[in-house]
């Protein structure tokens, strides 16, 4: 769903994606609104499902989250019991990110694990009935940029 945002919205996401805490009387500042003007635009941008949040980004590592990997996953048609199965394995804290997409793979998942072991045994669940998926996974070795939040506006396309 597009949300019509004119320059001043723009203004006021760009600067709650580099800080998310930063204080409606400091972007008001930063952009020449009255801080009571900013923060009916910030409320409002929640209520139509532009900003969906704030949080906090901290390093996996510092909990024990040292292994990433990506899992693309295929299979049959999950039925209501599978359905049920891959939500409560999808609300686990080592599931990232899960998207649906097009192409031989049914789900691409993101992954942190604190190892090897933990990572095979989320993979032996994915391939266990009710799931039966086939998985194929990639272990990040580095990570060169990790962009959260969504995306960086202004930003040109490919």
């Amino acid at each position: 769903m597009a949300v019509e945002l004119d320059d001043l919205d723009v203004r006021i996401v760009e600067s709650l994606l580099r800080d998310g805490r930063a204080p409606a009387a400091q972007i008001a500042e930063q952009i020449g609104l009255s801080r009571p003007a900013v923060a009916d635009r910030i409320e409002k941008l929640e209520r139509q499902g532009v900003i969906r949040g704030t949080t906090a980004v901290v390093e996996p590592r510092a909990f024990g989250k040292a292994i990433t990997a990506f899992v693309a996953a295929r299979g049959p048609t999950l039925n209501a019991i599978a359905r049920k199965r891959f939500r409560e394995l999808m609300a686990g804290d080592e599931i990232r990110e899960v998207h649906s997409v097009a192409g031989d793979d049914c789900y691409f998942i993101k992954v942190r694990t604190d190892s090897i072991p933990s990572l095979n045994a989320l993979l032996m669940k994915l391939a266990a009935a009710p799931l039966s998926l086939t998985t194929r996974t990639t272990i990040v070795m580095h990570t060169h940029c990790e962009k959260v939040g969504g995306i960086v506006l202004g930003e040109a396309g490919p």
